[in-house]
Order: structure tokens, then C-alpha cells, then sequence
């Protein structure tokens, strides 16, 4: 059985064209950056993040969408669970390759 997650959390998924990790934001749509993740303090703040995130999983925008805790020590918010993190920064076994070569790699 799964642990409840206490704390503020924040939605990440994979988009369906190329499989980037991407945070849902506070204007409902999805960012790669996540610096632009909205973080839900409470269960309502939550319910509503998921709906909209699984309203965009249904229109086939991403999959895989998941509530995770999020670690706001830094000047940004981040996945607190090091597989979260690993998944937002991209390949790790080759790092001259992908979106985390540059930032303008989606341009």
C-alpha cells in the first residue's frame, strides 16, 4: 500500500509527443520548467490540480499523471523524491544528449 503524501505536492506527467517530463502549472497548461509548477498546500488545492491535469490526460495532452511531494527549501520548487527529480532533469547516462544540452533545445 502506497504512503499518503503530507506537505505540499505537485503534478508531473509526460507529454505524449516526446515524452518530456512536464509540471502542471497554475494556468492549467504544462511546462518542462519546474520553476513554473504550481504547488498545492492543501487537499483542495490538490483535488483541483488533479482534475485539471487529468482533464488533459484524457484530451491526450500527457500520461502518467502523478501527485509527488515537492521540496520548496530552494529558491524553486522541486521533486522531493530523487526519481521525480531524475525524471524532470532528463537522461543521466548521456548527458551530452537531450534537453538538458541546452536550453533552447525545444526551440
Amino acid at each position: 500500500m502506497a504512503k499518503k503524501i503530507t506537505g505540499p505536492q505537485l503534478i508531473i506527467a509526460n507529454r505524449l509527443d516526446d515524452g518530456r517530463a512536464v509540471f502542471l502549472t497554475i494556468a492549467g497548461d504544462w511546462s518542462p520548467e519546474v520553476a513554473n509548477a504550481a504547488v498545492a498546500h492543501c487537499e483542495d488545492e490538490l483535488q483541483h490540480l488533479l482534475a485539471v491535469a487529468q482533464a488533459s490526460e484524457i484530451a491526450n495532452h500527457v500520461v502518467s499523471v502523478t501527485a509527488v511531494a515537492a521540496d520548496l527549501s530552494g529558491e524553486t520548487p522541486s521533486p522531493a523524491h530523487i526519481k521525480f527529480a531524475m525524471q524532470a532533469r532528463g537522461p543521466s547516462v548521456r548527458t551530452d544528449l537531450g534537453y538538458q544540452v541546452s536550453p533552447n533545445w525545444e526551440q
